[in-house]
């Protein structure tokens, strides 16, 4: 079935475990930790409520809730790794679909999604999609549709998977964490969990935009609300009060997309500084953008609006993939396979043809 795939690359910079400030890691690589979880997932039994590598209390205080891992794909050939998680949110209603919490990771179809009246075991929430290519250090996520990537959710898992279920982490006799074992037999009790990466930039983007900025007319901001949000419930009431309506109006969707534009020439101080909030937000979904207006034919190349997200390794495709349930879950082994038939195009947006491809693909 063909969908339109949001596809956003990242350069993976650390991943291991490391000693403070050290800049290479002691133990583990990219390629080893993707190969750990792998082998993890794949486990005979594997149950998906035992696959969220950290606890959900009262004193949590990430934005998102427990992520857990439903399939673990790789290539033979290629050596990249295909993770779809599933992110567990507040959302209620007879249009949420659940995820069975007993179900094997091996055995997730169709009958382990739930709707409407929700059993307790059930997790609601979204699925999310990890590409990794270790051979380059780089990773991707993939969204279709649902603007929300789970990058932050997933680092998260990530950095806790080290701690709890990777094949370092050593326990004594009362299931207590005593450090980290290396092959040797070695413990070591004084390194840290890392994972560092930064989106992939197309510099040549960004250097256009940073030239010519006294020539920018208008900036363009999209982001989204999300109701759970205290600060965003407040500006969406607001909101509604401008439109008449009232603030106890119910609005389905969870994520609320909004846009926005006004006059204004920023200074190149301010738009570096956009440029740096972008990429270190961390509740940024691939929705959220700055837009900088400028004039047509301005005769520098500029087009009327310069989303600042693209000048990152960001492209929209699309691709053949099939459905455990419609709408809700991809086969992660079939949109492996589909990712290997686009490869060469797409890890050609780290050599900066972001505009090319997406002309093939739009034309």
């Amino acid at each position: 079935m063909p969908e339109r795939a949001s596809i956003r690359f990242y350069d993976v910079k650390q991943c291991g475990l490391y000693r403070p400030r050290a800049r290479h890691s002691t133990l583990g690589s990219f390629n080893e930790v993707l190969h750990n979880i792998y082998n993890w997932a794949t486990e005979p039994g594997r149950l998906i409520l035992n696959t969220c590598s950290y606890e959900v209390n009262d004193e949590f205080d990430q934005e998102f809730l427990e992520t857990y891992l439903v399939s673990a794909q790789m290539h033979n050939e290629t050596g990249d790794y295909l993770f779809c998680f599933w992110n567990r949110t507040h959302a209620t209603g007879d249009s949420v679909y659940a995820l069975d919490a007993g179900a094997q990771l091996t055995n997730v179809s169709e009958q382990t999604f739930h709707q409407g009246h929700l059993p307790e075991s059930s997790i609601p929430g979204f699925a999310t999609y990890f590409w990794f290519i270790p051979s380059k250090s780089v990773m991707a996520t993939i969204t279709f549709g649902n603007p929300r990537s789970g990058m932050n959710a997933f680092s998260y898992w990530l950095e806790n998977f080290f701690r709890t279920e990777s094949r370092f982490a050593t326990f004594n006799g009362q299931d207590k964490f005593i450090g980290y074992s290396a092959p040797d037999g070695s413990i070591y009790d004084d390194l840290e969990p890392r994972f560092i990466k930064s989106l992939y930039r197309n510099p040549s983007k960004k250097q256009l935009i940073l030239s010519n900025c006294q020539h920018i007319r208008g900036i363009v901001r999209r982001i989204n609300l999300e109701r759970g949000q205290v600060a965003d419930k407040g500006l969406l009431d607001s909101l509604k009060n401008r439109a008449g309506m009232l603030t106890n109006t119910e609005i389905h969707e969870h994520d609320i997309s909004l846009k926005y534009e006004f006059t204004y020439t920023p200074t190149e101080r301010e738009v570096q500084e956009m440029f740096s909030q972008y990429e270190t937000s961390v509740v940024r979904t691939n929705w959220e953008d700055v837009g900088f207006l400028f004039p047509d034919n301005n005769g520098f190349g500029a087009q009327k609006v310069e989303w600042l997200s693209k000048s990152f390794a960001k492209i929209k495709i699309v691709v053949d993939i099939e459905w455990v349930l419609i709408g809700q879950l991809a086969k992660g082994d079939i949109l492996l396979q589909t990712l290997k038939a686009h490869r060469s195009e797409l890890l050609n947006l780290l050599d900066d043809n972001v505009s090319s491809l997406e002309q093939r693909q739009t034309a």
